[in-house]
């Protein structure tokens, strides 16, 4: 690919049936050191668990709230790559990275191919400006050529969500139409939306930042069993628009998922992305408010179990589960429990049942409430041993240790659009395997198939085999809220 070159961005985990635990060390890793920094709130959002229902936001609502929430938003001569700015940095998954001059210009996904040969693009490209000439004033409407005459998987991704998007793309862009460039700051937001949503199909479906912030607007406008309606069909309508090769098809898979999305729910889309990208993390919490509908969207909100006057202090949101997305809010712990901590003990992830997870000599551990950290032992000669033989074990896996049933099943998923799914299914693999071969390397442990994984007979102390992401442990905490045990990472 002339001035390009490929590079991998590293798995940062997978959310399988693992964690992030360390070994005593007096200098914890970067990575540890950089966790004990941060206290979290677990909240816990799961479909149907309440009652919600999209907050209705109409027309002229949604055209002068977007009118208001665009004018910080600064119009770039390639909008799409300030969009990749504002969200590349959350992007944590194993994607390859076209780069030019050093800086990276896409990221794409492991598995997909080649691109569209010449004579499609041509077709695809035509039909295209075309488009622009007929609804957006000409010119590259989008956003798509900035970086060259070529429509890439991005770029006919989202195409694709522009046809979704319907008659509530001319909405906005009937709300622009008085700012200085209204296509870019039209192709800013789209882009962004597009780089949001992607988030949500890599391994470990986490978003942070800017992103995250996203994902709880559209969680208190539209509830949780929207929110994950809308990413299964992302991930449908992304199967559909990386094999289409004309523009017709493109137009048909964006169609299929506007039946998805719906005219209301592309208007909060549209509203909650141009906040975000206008304000930043700083900002978004008080741009919110401004928001059509915000007072029934925070009640529904608080009602789910978070607070959007405190929008600002999520750094992360998670989807451990179908249906369920886990919100790591930022916040002190409590007086009790900093009472009670001896020196170096600090509380990573209090759930909403008062139990916790907390690190101490660079150890993690999860204590219930009936527990104190004092009851967390001085040594743990065989958690560190776990520790070092569930990475060596982990850097030791790769496809070729799934069984044929496991990867047909991935293949499977992967086939139909099931993202998702196929991330999920890889991810228990790995942990299958790395818990088969440590129960063959500590055969004195009491290994358990239901409950705390381990259990060392002589001392006690239990253990729970985890893949090292926060949404991973703090679905483990949750699941086993009563128990004391060493998370052991991988």
């Amino acid at each position: 690919m002339k001035g390009r070159q490929w590079g991998a961005l590293l798995l940062v985990g997978l959310t399988a049936c693992a964690g992030s635990a360390r070994g005593p060390s007096s200098s914890p890793h970067p990575e540890e050191a950089h966790r004990e920094a941060l206290r979290y709130e677990l909240r816990v959002l799961t479909a149907g668990a309440v009652a919600t229902q999209p907050v209705r936001v109409d027309s002229a609502d949604f055209q002068q709230a977007l009118r208001r929430e665009a004018l910080p938003v600064r119009a770039s001569e390639r909008p799409r790559d300030t969009a990749r700015w504002l969200l590349q940095q959350e992007l944590q998954a194993e994607l390859l990275a076209e780069v030019e001059h050093e800086r990276v210009v896409r990221l794409v996904p492991r598995e997909e191919g080649s691109p569209l040969a010449t004579a499609s693009n041509a077709k695809l490209l035509a039909s295209y400006q075309r488009l622009c000439e007929q609804h957006y004033g000409g010119g590259d409407c989008l956003g798509l050529t900035g970086d060259g005459p070529v429509l890439d998987r991005e770029d006919r991704r989202t195409l694709a969500l522009a046809f979704a998007l319907g008659g509530v793309l001319g909405e906005t862009r009937e709300s622009l139409k008085h700012m200085v460039s209204p296509q870019a700051v039209l192709a800013l937001v789209l882009g962004a939306a597009v780089l949001y949503f992607t988030l949500w199909l890599l391994p470990d479906p986490v978003t942070k930042g800017v992103a995250a912030l996203i994902s709880l607007g559209m969680l208190a406008w539209l509830g949780a069993q929207t929110v994950w309606e809308l990413l299964e069909g992302w991930g449908r309508l992304v199967h559909e628009a990386d094999r289409a090769t004309t523009f017709e098809e493109l137009e048909q898979a964006g169609r299929r998922y506007s039946r998805v999305l719906g005219e209301n729910t592309a208007r909060v889309l549209v509203l909650v992305v141009t906040a975000a990208v206008g304000g930043g993390a700083a900002k978004f919490s008080q741009r919110l408010p401004q928001l059509p509908g915000y007072g029934r969207a925070a009640a529904q909100a608080e009602a789910q179990g978070v607070r959007l006057a405190t929008a600002g202090e999520v750094a992360e949101v998670a989807a451990p589960a179908e249906g369920t997305f886990t919100l790591m809010v930022r916040g002190p712990g409590s007086r009790a429990a900093a009472a009670e901590a001896p020196a170096g003990v600090t509380t990573i992830i209090r759930h909403q049942g008062g139990n916790r997870q907390v690190s101490l000599n660079g150890q993690r551990w999860h204590v219930p409430t009936n527990k104190s950290v004092k009851d967390i032992p001085v040594t743990d000669p065989v958690g560190d041993e776990l520790v070092a033989a569930a990475r060596r074990t982990r850097n030791e896996w790769g496809p070729t240790k799934m069984s044929q049933p496991e990867s047909k099943a991935i293949e499977k998923a992967r086939a139909k659009g099931e993202y998702w799914k196929a991330n999920l299914l890889e991810s228990e693999a790995r942990g299958r395997y790395v818990h088969a071969m440590l129960e063959i390397q500590f055969p004195r442990l009491k290994w358990n198939r239901n409950g705390v994984d381990a259990v060392d007979t002589k001392t006690g102390i239990q253990y729970e085999i985890l893949t090292r992401t926060e949404s991973n442990m703090a679905r483990h905490g949750r699941r086993m809220a009563e128990e004391l045990f060493r998370m052991i990472g991988f």
